[in-house]
């Protein structure tokens, strides 16, 4: 009787839950189509677009809190829509005819797409990096540790996106205000005209921010580890040519492309913003400080983990290093004993060739979990990243802009 009382109650919970993640995005997106109609004299198509973008934004944000997330299939479709309300909402703006389309805006949109559909399948894959470390005996944690362990994942990647979220929403938000702040026309011709653009802007900043907090718990992953001498057994002659962790290294490699995606953006549209037509120099500077805070998560998912990694990678090779050394008496007292031998020169040299193979796997085993083309290729990666930094400070975007083609040309 207790237990039907109980879980008739959660799935009351849940159900108001659910439709509560719909109903104040529709409510705010309501209000945005309301000003820009009533006051801002919008086409009532282009109201609707706003509405509906805003709904579907509202929603996204909501649901990355929600302790059961939508389906696959849904969000899919939540991010159809929201495309084709985002192109239909510049296209039946009032100023359309006259500025037409914002390419920067709408570029950012095509990002953030991607970027939101690339990331969820993450959480599977970290899941199943585990499970084969564990399988093959790299990592030693019996099925009970490995569901503890994923647990606490999971609770850092819902306080850090509500963290993330927060800061990335309100910088974006921000953003908007000090852009308008200085524009024709000032802040109330813009919320007036334009009131899906805070609003879209900081809401889309919060999934965005949700998202790459919950990339910085998956990159992070090895700090949950337990306390214990050698939860990782490395092996120096792994056949994966990473002393076992190779694994780790691609889930890594995945992980920094998705993470750098808001950094490529920003990077990209500061360097070309003097060489596109458009109103868009007010965003310059602007960029500039949001790509310091995406390449902050960059680091914190990405770099830091990795370097962890490869320290972790480093002590051991210096322990192999020392074995290595012990095993050279070995080596001298066989081949002499084979020189002094008059037979059995087979089994010596197979011997030899035994401890001489050993040797070699201990003295040169990876310090990295990827190979050196693809560690070229963060580096490289990881260092165009700065170029606008470095624009900024020296001048010359034309200038800085083909050191950025001849660092692309390098990782090729």
């Amino acid at each position: 009787m207790l237990l039907g009382i109980v879980s008739g109650h959660t799935a009351i919970t849940g159900a108001v839950s659910r439709r509560l993640r719909w109903i104040i995005p529709a409510l705010v997106g309501g209000v945005v189509g309301g000003v820009e109609y009533v006051l801002g004299g919008e086409p009532p198509g282009r109201v609707l677009a706003d509405a509906w973008a805003v709904l579907a934004i509202g929603t996204l944000a909501a649901d990355s809190l929600a302790s059961a997330p939508m389906s696959a299939t849904r969000r899919r479709l939540l991010l159809v829509s929201l495309a084709v309300a985002t192109v239909l909402g510049v296209s039946m703006a009032s100023g359309f005819s006259r500025y037409g389309w914002d390419w920067l805006y709408l570029s950012g949109i095509l990002t953030f797409l991607i970027g939101v559909e690339l990331s969820e399948p993450l959480e599977g894959a970290l899941n199943d990096t585990l499970r084969s470390l564990a399988d093959d005996g790299t990592l030693r944690m019996n099925n009970r540790e490995l569901r503890i362990l994923r647990r606490a994942v999971r609770r850092h990647s819902r306080r850090n996106q509500k963290i993330a979220g927060s800061v990335v929403g309100g910088a974006l938000g921000l953003s908007w205000f000090v852009f308008v702040s200085v524009t024709p026309g000032g802040l109330a011709h813009a919320l007036t005209h334009n009131a899906v653009a805070p609003v879209f802007q900081s809401l889309g900043g919060a999934v965005a921010g949700q998202r790459l907090g919950r990339m910085v718990a998956y990159g992070n992953v090895w700090r949950l580890l337990p306390r214990r001498s050698r939860i990782l057994d490395l092996m120096p002659d792994h056949p994966d040519g990473a002393a076992g962790l190779r694994a780790i290294g691609r889930f890594h490699f995945r992980l920094s492309l998705i993470v750098a995606l808001p950094a490529v953006y920003l990077g990209a549209w500061y360097i070309f913003i003097p060489l596109v037509p458009g109103d868009y120099e007010g965003w310059r500077t602007i960029y500039l400080w949001l790509l310091a805070l995406a390449i902050g998560f960059e680091v914190l998912a990405f770099l830091l983990p990795m370097g962890a990694v490869h320290q972790r990678m480093q002590r051991q090779s210096e322990r192999w290093a020392a074995q290595a050394s012990r095993l050279v008496p070995r080596i001298r007292s066989t081949q002499a004993a084979l020189v002094e031998a008059t037979s059995g020169h087979e089994d010596f040299n197979s011997r030899i060739q035994v401890l001489l193979d050993r040797h070699r796997a201990l003295t040169e085993a990876p310090t990295w979990p990827i190979d050196p083309a693809l560690r070229r290729w963060f580096t490289l990666n990881n260092t165009a990243l700065f170029i606008p930094f470095l624009s900024y400070i020296g001048g010359s975007s034309e200038f800085w802009t083909q050191i950025a083609t001849v660092i692309g040309g390098l990782k090729h």
